[in-house]
Order: C-alpha cells, then sequence, then structure tokens
C-alpha cells in the first residue's frame, strides 16, 4: 500500500460483517487471529469507529480463552524461524512450543 492509503484489517464500514457474519463463517483460530491484528492495529495507532470496536469486542467476547499475546509469540516465532517447506507446524503444536 502506498502512503495515502489506510492500512487496516478490513475496510471501513464493516461492523455489520464482523458482528452478522465473522461469527458465524470465521473459524475460532480465525477469529482469534483477526481480534490479535486488531489489537495490534489499535498499539500502532489505528482506531476503529465506535460501531466497529463494540463489533469486534463483541466478537472477542464469543472466544473462550482468547490471548492475543500469544498468538503475537506464535506469530515471531514463525517469522524467525528459518524456512524450511518441508515443516507443515499446525496452529495446536506451535502454541505448545511458545510457552
Amino acid at each position: 500500500m502506498t502512503d495515502d492509503e489506510q492500512d487496516t484489517v478490513f475496510n471501513p464500514g464493516q461492523a455489520e460483517w464482523v458482528e452478522k457474519k465473522a461469527a458465524r463463517d470465521l473459524d475460532k483460530d480465525q477469529r482469534a487471529l483477526l481480534l490479535a491484528v486488531v489489537q495490534l492495529e489499535a498499539e500502532t495507532g489505528h482506531e476503529l469507529p465506535p460501531d466497529e470496536r463494540s463489533a469486534i469486542e463483541s466478537l472477542a467476547g464469543q472466544l473462550d480463552g482468547f490471548d492475543a499475546q500469544e498468538i503475537k509469540r506464535a506469530i515471531a516465532k514463525m517469522v524467525n524461524q528459518p524456512a524450511d517447506p518441508k515443516r507443515k507446524t499446525s496452529w495446536s503444536e506451535l502454541k505448545k512450543n511458545i510457552r
């Protein structure tokens, strides 16, 4: 993206999609990743409009044991490991290795 484009997780006006479809169409891990990325955006200065923030908070309330820090550690570990085309690591394996 260029400097004049807004780098956000989803396009403005997606509160309805988050409220009505994300909980239904995304699995638990996908919802957790969406929430972790939204939290990362907030930490870097991007603010969501109130309706989108409310939708994200509602989605977060549906996830038991959601831990954005755990997802961030997993991403950091994946990014910093050397590439191995034969390695196929599942999320559950990765979670065990980051604790």
